[in-house]
């Protein structure tokens, strides 16, 4: 005989209590990817992000356990929000004509990396150091893109060019540093690399480029 069993709904005070809980985490966890994208993950402290969110200390310990669980709680965040933007793009694209996938989906990357820049930032430190983080980094997250890079790249038979896929891939990715930059690229420049026209025409320049197209 199979028992089932029936969850009691919470009681408003456990749903209040719930309910705080996960603000809480949200703020620390936006304060972190700020923090981290800005300091690094060593000169960071877990003060700092609790002062930052405005939470009590000890706060950090009590939801994620350590510095370290919360540093890849954040990077899961971050990096998840990347992922969400860019895998309808590349289900959407694939039926479409190869070359014209790969400039669809170098415009969505440079969107994607525009509205969340700290993703560049992050690898522009953490890809320097060869530590336990690069390396959860690569496995979690920047491995399967760039496998799906490979994937596009030999789907529009881009060796043709002279390009091998790592120089694609990076060429691609560093692409997003006038948003990582931007206050470089504002002084240099004059412009809001933020603006609509400015990533527009970032994204259409980088298709242009990377695929010996005209980046319509």
């Amino acid at each position: 005989m199979t028992v089932v069993k029936f969850e009691q709904p919470m009681s408003a005070t456990e749903a209040e209590t719930t309910s705080k809980s996960e603000v809480t985490r949200a703020k620390l966890i936006d304060a972190g990817i700020r923090l981290f994208s800005e300091q690094g993950y060593e000169a960071t402290s877990t003060r700092q992000v609790q002062e930052a969110a405005g939470v009590q200390r000890n706060l950090i310990t009590y939801h994620f356990g350590s510095k370290e669980a919360f540093w890849k709680a954040c990077m899961s965040e971050l990096f998840g929000h990347m992922t969400r933007l860019l895998r309808p793009a590349i289900v959407q694209s694939k039926d479409i004509e190869p070359g014209e996938r790969i400039r669809f989906l170098i415009r969505r990357f440079i969107r994607a990396s525009a509205e969340w820049p700290e993703s560049t930032r992050i690898m522009f430190d953490e890809g320097r150091c060869d530590d336990w983080r690069l390396e959860w980094l690569v496995q979690h997250y920047v491995r399967p893109f760039f496998d799906t890079v490979t994937d596009v790249y030999e789907a529009g038979n881009l060796g043709r060019s002279g390009l091998s896929v790592i120089q694609f891939y990076y060429l691609l990715v560093s692409s997003a540093s006038v948003f990582a930059m931007a206050p470089e690229y504002r002084l240099l420049s004059g412009k809001d690399p933020f603006k609509e026209d400015a990533i527009d025409e970032q994204a259409h320049v980088m298709a242009m480029l990377l695929t010996g197209g005209t980046g319509e």
